[in-house]
């Protein structure tokens, strides 16, 4: 429409460049504010969802499952940590668990890693528990490098959300088992 009313407006070349201007704006505007999504298990499946979305997803009592629809950049840490916040504070019940479920974010810079690793230790200290899932691998290497995983546990690329709440109701563990290696001869 933006470029449709601006060609008429202004001539076809100008138009045009106003159109792709206001295309960078939106793009620019959605990656500052991505959606973040907090998630429910989709009834009678181990699958997660946006409970804003499909309200008839059950929450899981005592966790938080968020996911952030975009990578985690300098210029949008502060909007999903606030968002973030704000669903902690508003929820009922005590909150002993907080899964950050990392398969849509396919790059976290340094500002998203140090805003996770501010995250867990104030949440720690609150006595809560982070834990980091499906991470692309380049999401990994940089976690690893600000020495996330040390401080959160193992969030390898096949921990999934329904895993770490399988873990958080006692199930099986996240961790997987070592690999067996061969006896020396």
């Amino acid at each position: 429409m933006v470029a449709f009313a601006a060609v008429l407006l202004l001539g076809i070349l100008k138009g045009v460049m106003v159109a792709v201007v206001a295309s960078m704006l939106l793009l620019i505007r959605r990656a500052a504010y991505p959606h973040v999504a907090f998630l429910g298990r989709i009834p009678g499946t181990r699958g997660y969802s946006d409970i804003g979305r499909n309200p008839d997803n059950e929450a899981v009592p005592g966790a938080l499952l968020f996911r952030v629809e975009a990578a985690l950049l300098y210029f949008n840490v502060e909007h999903v940590r606030d968002a973030v916040w704000q669903k902690i504070r508003s929820t009922t019940g005590p909150l002993r668990l907080v899964v950050c479920d990392l398969s849509t974010s396919p790059i976290v810079d340094l500002a998203g890693a140090r805003m996770l690793k501010t995250l867990h230790a104030t949440l720690q200290r609150m006595g809560i528990r982070l834990q980091l899932v499906s991470a692309h691998a380049a999401v990994r290497d940089i976690l690893r490098a600000e020495g996330l995983e040390e401080r959160v546990g193992y969030f390898g690329r096949r921990i999934t959300v329904a895993d770490a709440i399988d873990e958080f109701h006692g199930g099986t563990s996240a961790v997987p088992p070592a690999v067996p290696t061969a006896p020396a001869m």
